[in-house]
């Protein structure tokens, strides 16, 4: 390929670059925004406490979940094939918003009776209301809007500057190990006001004009986007377990070296599994199976290289950020690593085939199978050898186990 035909290439394709690129920095600045301050917080409130937030954090992320109820795959998409209907996307947006409010007071409902029911929430409660005050954020955040539209930029410079504006008040209210709750309260102050302001944003750019929907049309959005719900469930269910588990057995020191393993895995995770999502608006109108195939493969590579970046470096990081005896996050971060082809494989299976063939029920089915072989796999594991090992490599085997299920899948896609 000759400088011409990239230049070309990059031209007739500078939306979807445009799209990846502030989608990744603004997830690569935010896990590395978290990194930057870890030295500071950890040893500020203490690995115990740190651990604890953590936990109550894995709490708060099912109820975000189910309040994003997986509308964004689902309106990102209809936004994507009908970039110019305001009608639709003012349609959208208040659909969107109020069936959130509705999920948001169910939730709040249920937690409460959770921390009334719970001792050791109860005897947290504060750290664990504080947290799940984030999913307030989730009501306003209208990703999918800025997604299918391809103006992740705006949505980057909002939520950048948030961020920056914060680490000052950070460094100045945590003082001691006491102010666990204090961090907690900046971290979700800063998403809810950075939210909001999206949410105007996107008001405003695209004058969109907002009205209450019927019930009716509520649950008719609710049932349509379903499948999306169940599919992003099991995984957080998974995801999300690893802390519960590794909290509940090993206790909250394990949880925060997890996390640190977790941190730097994620920044070349993100770098990975961004390219489906910014190739979403476009590959949804023109799916090809030789484009997709291509994709995949050049997708292998990119996975690999993010595997060795982990390798490389993850230790370093440890070296310098960890002011604990935490080394283990190090090989906990390189056994994570092998998932970046779980995300990369199987992403474009779910966003190149599977979604636009509208085999929802594929996207769910392969989501099943991945949440039941870990807790599988966490119990065999967990029986040969009682470590937070074991854990982590029955999510690493479920995510293998994903990428050959996934393939059975596609074969099964009528058109493909």
């Amino acid at each position: 390929m000759n400088l011409a035909q990239l230049k070309k290439i990059c031209k007739d394709n500078v939306k979807v670059i445009s799209n990846y690129s502030h989608m990744t920095i603004l997830q690569v600045v935010n896990s590395f925004f978290y990194i930057l301050i870890y030295p500071f917080v950890i040893n500020t409130v203490g690995v115990e406490n740190y651990g604890l937030y953590v936990f109550a954090t894995s709490i708060a992320a099912y109820f975000i979940v189910f309040i994003n109820f997986g509308f964004d795959m689902h309106a990102a998409k209809l936004i994507s094939l009908s970039p110019d209907d305001n009608k639709l996307h003012s349609s959208l947006l208040s659909s969107v918003t109020v069936a959130k409010i509705y999920l948001e007071l169910f939730a709040v409902l249920v937690f409460f009776v959770l921390i009334m029911n719970i001792p050791f929430m109860r005897s947290n409660w504060l750290l664990f209301v504080l947290c799940f005050a984030n999913t307030l954020s989730c009501i306003f955040l209208p990703v999918w809007y800025f997604h299918g539209m391809q103006k992740m930029k705006i949505l980057t410079i909002i939520q950048l500057s948030s961020k920056l504006l914060s680490l000052p008040v950070i460094y100045f209210c945590i003082n001691s190990v006491d102010d666990v709750g204090i961090y907690t309260a900046i971290v979700v102050a800063t998403n809810v006001l950075s939210a909001v302001l999206a949410f105007g944003m996107a008001i405003k750019i695209s004058r969109l004009t907002l009205k209450w929907p019927s019930i009716v049309k509520v649950k008719d959005l609710l049932f349509e986007v379903q499948p999306f719900f169940w599919s992003s469930a099991t995984n957080t269910l998974k995801q999300k377990s690893i802390e519960i588990i590794i909290g509940s057995l090993f206790g909250m020191k394990e949880v925060a070296i997890y996390d640190l393993a977790n941190k730097i895995f994620s920044v070349p995770s993100l770098l990975a599994s961004n390219i489906n999502a910014a190739l979403f608006p476009v590959m949804v109108k023109k799916a090809h199976k030789n484009t997709i195939n291509k994709i995949i493969k050049i997708e292998v590579f990119i996975g690999l290289l993010c595997m060795l970046s982990v390798v490389v470096g993850g230790y370093w990081v440890v070296k310098l950020v960890s002011v604990h005896d935490m080394q283990e996050a190090y090989y906990l971060s390189v056994l994570l690593s092998i998932n970046i082809m779980t995300f990369l494989i199987v992403g474009s299976h779910i966003y190149f085939i599977f979604v636009p063939h509208q085999r929802y029920d594929f996207v769910l089915r392969n989501q099943v199978v991945s949440v039941v072989s870990f807790y599988v796999f966490c119990i065999a594991y967990l029986s040969i050898s009682w470590s937070v090992y074991s854990v982590v490599l029955a999510l690493v085997s479920s995510a293998l186990l994903e990428i050959l299920y996934s393939y059975s899948l596609v074969n099964k896609v009528k058109g493909y």
